[in-house]
């Protein structure tokens, strides 16, 4: 097995980024796999120096290690930033577009809500064949109504179709920045990763990312074993965003919570019962993808 932690540095780590870490080094190391740490800095408007020294900051505090990536904010931008990598993004969209999978888009998101208030791109400037390089314009691919098929080892078989969901979505944003999905998926290529662990937010993501490798005909994504986990939500039902405020990793490390308390939480997440956790080897002795698996506190 290999794996990945991969946060993006576009805020302060939150309870939940600890808990996913925690789930993938878990399931990693109970099968002596690899864990990469990549730091998805795609988005350079939105990464700050403070926040990817809070990843290494956090997974420290947390007790837990990776076998490759990064140790350092310098090391990072020298070696391992997405930007290195962004002529394999280039590559990748350059056969798409000679394929004739895309198409420009000057639509703005205003103008979509107008013509579909669900937000899903309507299709507008699918067929006017306007010229890449037109300013303002994004880049979208064609998807089809044809259902995905993604075998998840938590959620289960789940069927999407992507005119449903994500119509001809964004793979280059208007300002020149490809979108998570093709980055995401070249890296997880790249970097031989066979297990992926995300939250159940990205599904969608997820299923775009199996569509783009269909088109690419990366046949190794089939691969991939995917687990989507279910996500902590605040008081009103939504789910937490990475900030400084109470719930970042950084402030509850500040006002003296331990990594042990975090680990209690986490168990009880999933085992769905008050659980006292002192270590990180007592979590490596619960199977957290059984049922009704029994747990004897130490």
């Amino acid at each position: 097995m290999r794996t990945r932690f991969a946060p993006t540095p576009s805020g302060f780590l939150h309870i939940g980024n600890a808990f996913s870490f925690i789930l993938t080094w878990i399931l990693a190391r109970q099968e002596d796999g690899d864990i990469l740490l990549r730091i998805d800095d795609i988005d350079s408007t939105r990464t700050r120096d403070e926040y990817i020294e809070d990843i290494f900051r956090s997974i420290e505090w947390l007790g837990l290690d990776y076998d490759n990536g990064p140790f350092s904010v310098e090391d990072f931008h020298k070696n391992w930033s997405q930007k290195i990598r962004n002529h394999r993004y280039t590559s990748a969209f350059e056969k798409l577009k000679e394929n004739g999978d895309l198409f420009a888009c000057q639509c703005s998101r205003k103008q979509i809500l107008e013509t579909s208030p669900s937000g899903i791109y309507t299709g507008a400037c699918r067929d006017l064949d306007l010229p890449f390089d037109t300013p303002e314009t994004a880049i979208r691919v064609k998807t089809s109504d044809v259902p995905i098929l993604l075998e998840d080892l938590f959620i289960g078989d789940i069927a999407l179709n992507l005119n449903e969901v994500m119509k001809d979505f964004v793979i280059r944003r208007k300002d020149g920045i490809y979108a998570y999905q093709l980055a995401s998926l070249i890296d997880d290529i790249d970097d031989n990763i066979d297990f992926i662990v995300r939250g159940e937010d990205l599904v969608e993501s997820t299923v775009a990312q199996t569509f783009l490798a269909n088109k690419l005909e990366i046949d190794s994504f089939e691969e991939v074993e995917f687990l989507h986990h279910p996500l902590l939500v605040d008081e009103n039902g939504s789910k937490l965003s990475k900030s400084s405020g109470a719930d970042s990793i950084k402030n509850l490390r500040e006002e003296g919570m331990t990594p042990q308390e975090i680990y209690s939480q986490f168990a009880e997440f999933y085992l769905g019962e008050e659980t006292h956790i002192e270590s990180l080897d007592q979590l490596l002795e619960i199977n957290f993808l059984g049922s009704e698996e029994d747990f004897e506190e130490e």
